[in-house]
């Protein structure tokens, strides 16, 4: 592994040539040691919350190795279209004449197929899309290949799929350099890779995978002090979610921050039927503790936790596959008696719920009630509560929730205009203005947010 100063030279360069690139004096990260795992980023100076971190590019960008998801055309990414093997016979699929002779496809994958010979014949082959990502590192410079190598790989049979793919589905042998770089890229990328999306028309976005090599420096943390997103060009854009002090070090998070973790110390109640208190680990690092009531001592084993964890699992996997409605009397029945509010379960069924009420089909915000409107506004502000208590600042998911609650809000007044006096009118939209311009402080140009932002947008005018 290459050393900090040297990894930071190569990314400079790698900035530099997609003009990203700020002088050493306005950088406000460096990479040093990092104590949490490698190379890390660190602060150089304070950086307030919101502040921006960095923009970065990535280095390659693809379709991701999964058989679930669609196909698509190489070139434009379009789904849900007509597709046709690419006619100079590289058993790929192109969307029109266009993509077929787009320079990017016929230099980056496009030739190199032709010369390994598929076998797919007058076909396209899903494998070969599968396989695509390193092939285009192929067409990587010599520098950028310091860069994939500085990177940490994951090491093993598991990594590495993508060149069976593709072995699989040509005729002719690799080139063992070039088929040992692939692999490399493979580890990276299973190692390093961010999920993002491009744009491919006016309404559809596409989930794709790219290797951004200073996103990639960024370690885990369960309170992350950073948050990204992308715009509709694939541009990665990190920022500050909390004040950052100098000589900190710049973490995310690679999980969702309600998620249950054995860190966040989860509790389920207390099997004791006499008893109403909850229970916690006896050592929360150990995946293998007992569990243990605070009130009357009750011990759990860690192999009944999960059957209990099983069964709560199913019950919410049937209750997700009902009517959406179904969901509300489930969370306020059920769930509420089997785990505590700050369950991560509980939450994440919150989220659901804010999720589905207004924005879904037979669930739109002419037709929720009065109720229903209430428990969306009371779970946002539980979910939003719960993000500050965790202290993970202006993240994403938060400006988020924000948003639903501005729109509920909105909604809630639009029924009162005819029946409440003046003053609760003008508080609520004192309030609205508030939630408003949190929203737009935490997700202004973010690309997973466009449509909301319009709508909040219109609504201010």
């Amino acid at each position: 592994m290459l050393e900090p100063q040297a990894t930071e030279n190569l990314i400079r360069q790698h900035l530099k040539e997609h003009n990203l690139l700020k002088s050493k004096e306005d950088q406000v990260w460096e990479i040093r040691n990092s104590k949490v795992s490698g190379r890390g980023l660190f602060a150089k100076c304070d950086i307030k919350q919101g502040e921006l971190i960095f923009i970065d590019t990535p280095m390659i960008i693809g379709p991701r190795c999964y058989q679930k998801y669609l196909p698509m055309c190489i070139n434009c990414y379009k789904s849900g279209c007509t597709l046709f093997s690419c006619d100079r016979g590289c058993g790929l699929p192109i969307c029109s004449n266009e993509c077929e002779n787009s320079r990017s496809h016929i230099e980056f994958e496009c030739e190199r197929l032709q010369s390994w010979q598929p076998t797919c014949g007058s076909m396209w082959s899903m494998e070969l899309l599968q396989a695509v990502v390193p092939i285009r590192s192929l067409s990587l410079s010599s520098y950028q290949r310091d860069l994939v190598r500085t990177l940490q790989q994951h090491e093993g049979p598991l990594h590495g799929r993508e060149i069976e793919l593709l072995k699989k589905n040509i005729s002719k042998a690799i080139d063992p350099e070039d088929e040992e770089l692939m692999l490399q890229v493979c580890r990276a990328f299973d190692t390093n890779a961010f999920e993002t999306a491009i744009r491919v028309d006016d309404k559809t976005s596409i989930s794709l995978r790219g290797l951004y090599p200073l996103g990639a420096l960024i370690n885990h943390s369960c309170l992350p002090n950073t948050r990204h997103y992308f715009n509709d060009r694939g541009f990665m854009f990190t920022r500050a979610t909390v004040l950052i002090k100098k000589d900190e070090e710049l973490t995310g998070t690679y999980v969702d921050l309600i998620w249950g973790t054995i860190l966040r110390r989860n509790a389920l109640r207390c099997a004791n039927l006499k008893c109403f208190s909850y229970i916690f680990p006896d050592d929360p690092l150990n995946f293998k503790s007992s569990w243990t009531c605070r009130d009357c001592n009750v011990k759990v084993s860690s192999k009944q936790i999960e059957s209990i964890y099983s069964a709560l699992n199913t019950m919410i996997n049937n209750v997700l596959s009902e009517p959406p409605r179904n969901l509300l009397e489930f969370i306020e029945g059920e769930l509420k008696i089997l785990v505590p509010p700050v369950n991560h379960l509980l939450l994440d069924m919150k989220f659901h719920a804010v999720s589905f009420f207004g924005r879904t089909e037979e669930l739109e915000w002419k037709n929720l009630s009065d109720k229903e409107l209430e428990l969306k506004a009371q779970y946002c502000n539980d979910l939003i509560k719960i993000l500050d208590q965790l202290g993970c600042g202006d993240c994403q998911k938060k400006g988020l929730i924000l948003n639903e609650l501005y729109c509920t809000k909105k909604e809630q007044l639009s029924r009162k205009l005819s029946s409440d006096k003046e003053e609760i009118k003008l508080k609520i939209n004192k309030e609205l203005t508030e939630i408003a311009d949190k929203v737009k402080k935490i997700l202004e140009c973010d690309f997973e947010a466009a449509d909301d932002f319009k709508n909040l947008n219109v609504s201010n005018d």
